[in-house]
């Protein structure tokens, strides 16, 4: 909903906002499009927003045709670009990264780098997460519904390492009631923008901070599949560490929340980012030899 907001106020009220819904012509959708100079994928979510908007006009019986509707993006802005591959740090990349990660972008976005690596969630779901939402004592963190890309709520294992993480951000954050809070008075949400990490990762990455191959926060999630996968664990855990949505009967009939599989894989890959962090890699170590045995899942007391 926040970036349905953030769209309906930088691009379709400045467009088209004094306009009497009735009078509002394609030209003028294709004009919001053409002149708002954002790439096509946030194109692409404008168009699709001001559709929804006037199919609420059609609804309510306030328009008699919906003026997005047949409205090619492709015919504005050219065909989708070509989606950037994803990166898979290898272990000498984590190794020559995490241990002096804090030098290159401060403490705070060092711990919320660590965190996203060891958990797999999503960035956005780590600056829109509150501090209540994570259980220290059952080593647990609630992502929301609100929050997710999948638009359900799901439960996160916390290793014994990324609590302690964990708790400092925590206690960083002081009476926020978030955790990640905001660093600027000037903030309408109360939580740090969803980019913040984005941004500093890649002033690092600019100033060659990092003697690795570029790559964003998001790529913490490839990475963390394709390590898990080495450590042995399937592709179907995998996934659900990912949070990412089960096709088939599989996933209509597995709603567990906390799945022992899942505690069990977080825990070995946190201790596999646990020896990164400590110590560089040798020169010439060789990945696919990496033996790290899965670790049983913590228990609630």
């Amino acid at each position: 909903m926040s970036q349905y907001r953030w769209l309906i106020a930088t691009s379709v009220k400045p467009a088209i906002g004094a306009l009497d819904v009735h009078v509002v012509q394609a030209s003028d959708i294709v004009y919001m499009i053409e002149s708002n100079g954002r790439p096509w994928s946030v194109c692409k979510a404008r168009l699709g927003l001001s559709r929804r908007i006037f199919a609420h006009g059609l609804g309510k019986r306030l328009i008699d045709i919906n003026p997005a509707a047949s409205i090619n993006l492709e015919t504005i802005k050219g065909k989708q670009p070509a989606k950037r591959k994803r990166v898979m740090l290898l272990k000498d990349e984590l190794s020559a990264v995490l241990p002096g990660i804090d030098d290159k972008l401060g403490r705070r976005d060092g711990l919320m780098f660590r965190i996203l690596r060891a958990t797999c969630v999503r960035q956005a779901e780590l600056v829109r997460s509150r501090k209540d939402a994570v259980d220290l004592a059952h080593g647990s963190w609630r992502i929301e519904a609100g929050t997710t890309k999948t638009r359900d709520a799901f439960l996160v294992p916390l290793a014994a390492l990324v609590i302690e993480w964990m708790q400092e951000l925590i206690a960083m954050a002081g009476d926020s009631e978030w955790l990640c809070p905001a660093r600027s008075e000037k903030s309408r949400t109360g939580h740090v923008g969803r980019s913040v990490l984005q941004h500093a990762i890649r002033r690092a990455l600019e100033r060659e901070d990092f003697d690795v191959r570029r790559f964003t926060p998001h790529d913490t999630r490839s990475t963390a599949k394709g390590h898990l996968r080495n450590l042995g664990f399937s592709r179907e855990i995998s996934e659900i560490a990912l949070n990412h949505k089960l096709t088939g009967v599989g996933g209509i009939y597995d709603v567990r929340e906390e799945i022992p599989e899942r505690w069990a894989a977080m825990e070995a890959w946190a201790r596999f980012i646990e020896g990164c962090c400590n110590r560089p890699a040798p020169h010439g170590t060789d990945e696919q030899a990496t033996n790290v045995i899965p670790f049983q899942p913590r228990r609630a007391a």
